[in-house]
């Protein structure tokens, strides 16, 4: 098998089997792709690169599990793009996740109404106050193998809050 027939016969896989996990973010930000989309593998490349994604090591080995709440890309570090409920929808049917995790305030509100199984909940990583402890502890959960709650860890001083989602 060549390595082009290789390629494609995991990208089939991936698109037509169950994942374990998706990781969503808000959105991404870029001057250069700034109100249009980010090809995702050059959004992944940025993405480990980034301070976010030396964060998410802690949390994930593997990035392609990520994706943004929205295709569309904002121009700075504090551009909000409102969640893209179509394109999430999407996402959840193409992958079949057996877990999603929401990655800050914007993601949770978005997938708490769009995802009825397992949802685990964390501070985006960049938020400024998250400890590696929390996403070392969120890990801890996703690789135990039973998780199938809806939890959100809360960063506090000193200390990881669970709260369990309705």
């Amino acid at each position: 098998m060549s390595r082009r027939e290789s390629w494609w016969t995991q990208e089939l896989i991936n698109r037509t089997m169950c994942c374990p996990m998706v990781v969503f973010l808000q959105n991404a930000w870029s001057p250069v792709y700034a109100l249009g989309e980010w090809p995702r593998a050059s959004w992944l490349t940025a993405l480990k690169r980034s301070r976010s994604g030396q964060r998410l090591r802690v949390l994930i080995d593997d990035f392609e599990a990520c994706e943004n709440t929205t295709p569309i890309v904002g121009a700075t570090p504090n551009s909000i793009i409102p969640p893209d409920h179509k394109h999430i929808r999407a996402i959840l049917l193409r992958r079949a996740p057996r877990v999603v995790i929401a990655c800050g305030k914007q993601a949770e509100a978005a997938l708490v109404g769009l995802w009825q199984g397992p949802l685990l909940v964390v501070p985006h990583p960049a938020h400024r106050l998250l400890t590696d402890n929390l996403y070392r502890e969120a890990r801890w959960l996703l690789e135990s193998g039973r998780f199938e709650e809806r939890l959100a860890l809360r960063q506090a001083r000193g200390c990881v809050n669970r709260e369990i989602l309705g």
